[in-house]
This record gives structure tokens, C-alpha cells and sequence, in this order.
């Protein structure tokens, strides 16, 4: 099964599935679904038996669950059998990060678990990628949902929210684009909030994610006030003024209830009340998020008692997948730790 996925994935041919847009009434409102029906096609909407329910959570970029990347990873899940659902989450794809987003994706689980035609036996497993699966498991703590959850694939996610956020603000060898989303998230805490600054920024990250189109920072640079851009370059540029500016923001987002920890998943509290079964799936050579934080919570939900499976695999990046040229010994390894969360995913339904 887990082959078959991974086949789907790196040729771009993927098995007969269909897929729907549905809005999805939650708590927090009304949210856009991406729903792919396997064994079915576009020109009829009897849907096979499948193998169970996932839920993708897509990461902090702009175009969320269209972004092609995470289309692939949907088409290849329904195409071995899945029903997958893929919700726009507007505030990830906006790059907002809070503890708000625990709320939001608990939400959105809870609404699909009490939808009985598209989750008939209110099982379902979740799929999430870097901040998205830190947040998945989180949520999935929460008493109104976790026994409805059974298993979780948090692929390059974090254990230690301040950790990452330190090094992303800080070191100088890590990749540009998640520094420039904590960037825009929490520098305010220091300097206050300087709209020009914040929309440079943002356009940083745009240029960095859309790398097909022509940059736009440049032009907008020029014709920012010269202090600024100053202040805008040298933030970027250099460790010394980020590391200034990260001390300040630690300090003060404490002070002011704003505390990353919150965005933990080393809590107690989620490790004791996790009851879905974990594959931890990382980057060796990950330059947003250390293998070492897959790794550290590894231990903790193992010492704490709970079914996990940790793969570190050259095979991807943060979340992207590299080529498996000289490194076809490492995919049944890869094979392998999806293969535990497909297994555990596993509950036959009836068709829609």
C-alpha cells in the first residue's frame, strides 16, 4: 500500500479517484474542502469502498491544500484507497502563527467526525507537514476529538516550538523562508508594528515561495522611506541584529501571554492525552527543522507509552521529496514509516 503511494507520488500517475469542493460548517465558520474520492472518476460520483478517512493539513504557504505538491499528496492517498479531506486554512495560508491554529484545526476534526457521510463512523487519521503537524497533535489532545483519531503522520514537525524559533531567528544556515514567516509573526513584539516593514517581508516570502514569477521586493524596496529598507536589510542579513531583536521578543511575549511553548508538543499535558498512534517522518538533512526534533519526541512518546514510528530518511528535505538516484537502499525504509501510518489509518467504509 505504502508502495503504491509512494509510486503515485514520484511518477505524478496516480489511480482512478475524483475530487469535490464542499464548504464545511465548523465553530470558527464555514471552511472550503477539497474532498478525493478514490476508485471513482470525474464523470460519476459512485465512490468504492475505501480503507478510511485522512485529513491533510496543509502548511504555511499561500496556496494551502491547492498547492501542487499537496494536490500530489492527495491524489496519491485517495489513489491507494483513501478518502481524503483537504481544508483551506486561511490563516496558515496567510502565514499566521498561533495558538490559534490549535483551535482552528480542532475544529475543523470535530466537524468532520460529526459528518456521517464524510466520516460515517466518526474514525478518522490526520496527515500534516512542519507547523501544521505540531499543531495536528496538539488539537488531537483535546477530549471532544482524540478518540475519534487514530493515528497521525507529523511529517518534519517540531517537539520544542522555542527551539526552532531560536534557530530559525538566529542561525545563519537555515532555510530563508521559514525565518522570514516567525519574522513577520513576531518582530512586531520588538519594534512595533511598522507596516511598510511587515509588507516587505511578506513580499520576501512571496518571492521565495513563487519562484516562477519575477520577484516583486526589489521594486518595492526602492521606493520604500531609506531608514526602513536599512532596517529591513540588516534584520535580514544579519545574526547579531536578529539575535538582538529574538532576546526582546522572548522576554516580552511571556510577559504579554504570547509564549512559543505554547506551540509545544513536548507539553505533558499533550504527551500523556495522545491516543492516536504517531509516524514521525523527517528530513536528514532538514534545513527548517532539525531531524533532531522528531528524534527528541520520539523518545518522549515512547517513554510515555505510546504507539510511534520515527523515520529520518535523505529522501526528503523539509517535506519535499529529493531524488532517490544512489539512494534507493533508504525507500523501503521510507516504505516502511509511511506503511505504519497507512496501517493504523485503516477502517473499510462503505461508499458516499
Amino acid at each position: 500500500m505504502s508502495a503504491g503511494f509512494l509510486f503515485q507520488m514520484l511518477s505524478g500517475k496516480f489511480r482512478s479517484h475524483s475530487m469535490r469542493e464542499e464548504l464545511l460548517p465548523t465553530e470558527d465558520g464555514e471552511i472550503r474542502i477539497d474532498v478525493y474520492e478514490p476508485g471513482s472518476t470525474e464523470n460519476s460520483t459512485r465512490a468504492a469502498r475505501c480503507r478510511g478517512v485522512i485529513l491533510t493539513i496543509n502548511g504555511l504557504a499561500p496556496l494551502g491544500n491547492r498547492d501542487p505538491r499537496f494536490q500530489r499528496l492527495n491524489r496519491a492517498m485517495a489513489g491507494i484507497g483513501y478518502r481524503v479531506i483537504s481544508p483551506f486554512m486561511s490563516d496558515l495560508c496567510n502565514y499566521r502563527i498561533g495558538v490559534q491554529n490549535i483551535r482552528q484545526v480542532r475544529s475543523f476534526i470535530e466537524a468532520v467526525q460529526k459528518d456521517a457521510v464524510l466520516c460515517p463512523d466518526g474514525h478518522l487519521s490526520i496527515f500534516a507537514p512542519s507547523f501544521a503537524g505540531t499543531i495536528s497533535l496538539i488539537a488531537a489532545t483535546d477530549p471532544a476529538v482524540r478518540d475519534g483519531i487514530d493515528a497521525i503522520c507529523a511529517l518534519g514537525s517540531f517537539a520544542s516550538a522555542p527551539n526552532v524559533i531560536e534557530r530559525l531567528f538566529v542561525d545563519s544556515d537555515v532555510d530563508e523562508y521559514g525565518r522570514l514567516i516567525l519574522l513577520l509573526n513576531y518582530l512586531h513584539l520588538s519594534i512595533g508594528r511598522n507596516p511598510s516593514l511587515e509588507k516587505a517581508i511578506q513580499l520576501a516570502i512571496e518571492d521565495s515561495y513563487f519562484h516562477y514569477r519575477s520577484p516583486e521586493l526589489p521594486a518595492y524596496l526602492r521606493r520604500m522611506d531609506p531608514e526602513i529598507r536599512i532596517l529591513f536589510e540588516s534584520i535580514r542579513s544579519s545574526d547579531t541584529v536578529r539575535r538582538f531583536h529574538w532576546n526582546v521578543i522572548e522576554n516580552r511575549g511571556r510577559n504579554i501571554g504570547q509564549n512559543p511553548d505554547d506551540l509545544s508538543a513536548t507539553n505533558a499535558s499533550v504527551i500523556q492525552n495522545l491516543k492516536a498512534a504517531v509516524a514521525l517522518i523527517h528530513g536528514k538533512e532538514d534545513k527548517v527543522v532539525p531531524a533532531s526534533e522528531s528524534r527528541q519526541l520520539h523518545r518522549m512518546l515512547k517513554k510515555s507509552g505510546k504507539e510511534v514510528r520515527l523515520t529520518i530518511t535523505p529522501l526528503l528535505s523539509h517535506g519535499d521529496q529529493n531524488s532517490v538516484l544512489g539512494s534507493l537502499h533508504h525507500v523501503p525504509g521510507l516504505i516502511a514509516g509511511f506503511g505504519f501510518f497507512f496501517k493504523k489509518a485503516k477502517r473499510v467504509l462503505s461508499p458516499a
